[in-house]
């Protein structure tokens, strides 16, 4: 018989991406059947699914393939009240747009994707959960004419292994490309993406990766 492999299939990359909050770019959402087993689909039989790449830190953008990830949630639309909190997809939308949506108020992303925004992650084996999105003002400094075409091919393209995990930037503040990591040392206080004011590039760069 013919020799037969079983690949098994997961809408991310497997990921080296640490704990925390870390850049993305909100690329697309996606309209897909909820699996009949979640808890989600006895009140959403349909879900949206948020993909995103998203890198270690900035100063990365430029310099390191991005990771493929992504995370769902139910297709209901509404703000908190007295019988329930706000759904996970009002409350991304509200914080992406950064304003209060208002009522009766129809939203499309769409033309304003590949949106620039700090997704927080959680470990979970060798895979990263996104448990939830922020607004990214100065992440539109890194969307040049340059990196668009490479967002498109790594959106198109998932990786098939993971990058090595981010070590810190050399001494002299260039990040070091992905196959020659450089030696570990804390990054540089706008790469720790608590909270705060980011830095962006005081320049296009053009990207490498």
């Amino acid at each position: 018989m013919p020799e037969m492999t079983y690949t098994p299939q997961s809408a991310n990359d497997k990921s080296s991406l640490t704990a925390g909050w870390h850049p993305a770019f909100l690329m697309e959402i996606t309209d897909e059947p909820t699996p009949e087993t979640w808890k989600m689909y006895a009140q959403s039989p349909r879900m949206w699914r948020w993909i995103f790449l998203v890198w270690e830190v900035p100063t990365l953008i430029p310099n390191q393939r991005p990771e493929r990830q992504s995370a769902p949630s139910s297709q209901k639309f509404n703000p908190a009240n007295t019988k329930a909190r706000a759904s996970k997809a009002y409350l991304w939308t509200s914080e992406l747009l950064g304003r209060q949506i208002q009522p009766g108020e129809r939203v499309n992303l769409d033309p304003l994707l590949p949106m620039p925004c700090r997704v927080k992650i959680e470990r979970k084996d060798d895979y990263a959960n996104i448990i939830d999105v922020e607004r990214w003002e100065d992440g539109k400094a890194y969307l040049t004419p340059d990196l668009l075409p490479l967002l498109t091919q790594a959106f198109s393209q998932p990786a098939t292994a993971p990058q090595q995990p981010y070590q810190g930037p050399p001494s002299n503040g260039t990040p070091a490309a992905p196959a020659r990591p450089p030696a570990p040392q804390t990054p540089p206080a706008q790469s720790t993406w608590g909270g705060g004011a980011v830095t962006p590039p005081a320049a296009p760069v053009k990207p490498t990766w």
